[in-house]
């Protein structure tokens, strides 16, 4: 996750998406996406760009990690999971809304402790429910433990919708809201929220 600094938003588009072109030579995937347009829910997003990066194994996936990735920016090494996904959804290969959400897990549980936990949470979503809220696709991603740092987030869940309106509905509705709250005990709400909307392309 990068910061645009000074940049203008379409000079800085620009640049993200030829600098992870770039990247994509490396990975086995690569899915780069830029804040959405339009102020989709409040608040300023702390981050401008994302990039997700897939690597077949832990060592490709380090030594991508290990490299400078500038300044303001952070880089987390996770596993990905889909929590589940919509029957016939169709997801665009640019411009594609989804609501990036990551979590911090408390002091006193451990990595291991944490993911098991937030897992167990996760599993008691009916699809059902959160496809009636318009989301097409839930996933998440646990960061995995770093033996010198503490990775910036714990979990990071990624929804994704087809619509701006649908977002909307999604988040002033109780189900996002529910969902958060099954989540808060395992979270140190002190912790900086990483909550964006982006439009992901996939290079």
């Amino acid at each position: 996750m990068v910061k645009r600094g000074d940049k203008l938003p379409a000079e800085f588009r620009q640049e993200w998406l030829e600098r992870n072109r770039e990247l994509r030579k490396t990975a086995g995937k690569l899915l780069a996406p830029l804040i959405a347009d339009g102020n989709i829910l409040p608040g300023e997003p702390l981050y401008h760009g994302v990039a997700s990066l897939y690597y077949p194994t832990i060592v490709e996936a380090r030594a991508a990690h290990d490299k400078d990735i500038g300044k303001d920016a952070i880089s987390v090494i996770s596993e990905e999971r889909v929590l589940f996904e919509k029957s016939g959804a169709t997801y665009k290969t640019i411009g594609q809304l989804k609501v990036i959400l990551t979590d911090v897990r408390k002091k006193e549980l451990t990595p291991a402790q944490f993911k098991d936990a937030a897992s167990k949470v996760y599993a008691k979503v009916e699809s059902k429910t959160m496809i009636d809220a318009g989301v097409q696709k839930m996933v998440v991603s646990f960061a995995m433990p770093e033996k010198d740092k503490q990775p910036a987030f714990d979990s990071m869940l990624e929804l994704y919708f087809a619509t701006a309106d649908e977002v909307k509905n999604a988040f002033s509705s109780p189900v996002i809201g529910d969902l958060r709250k099954e989540i808060e005990p395992l979270v140190d709400l002190d912790a900086p929220e990483i909550r964006i909307v982006v439009e992901e392309s996939t290079l």
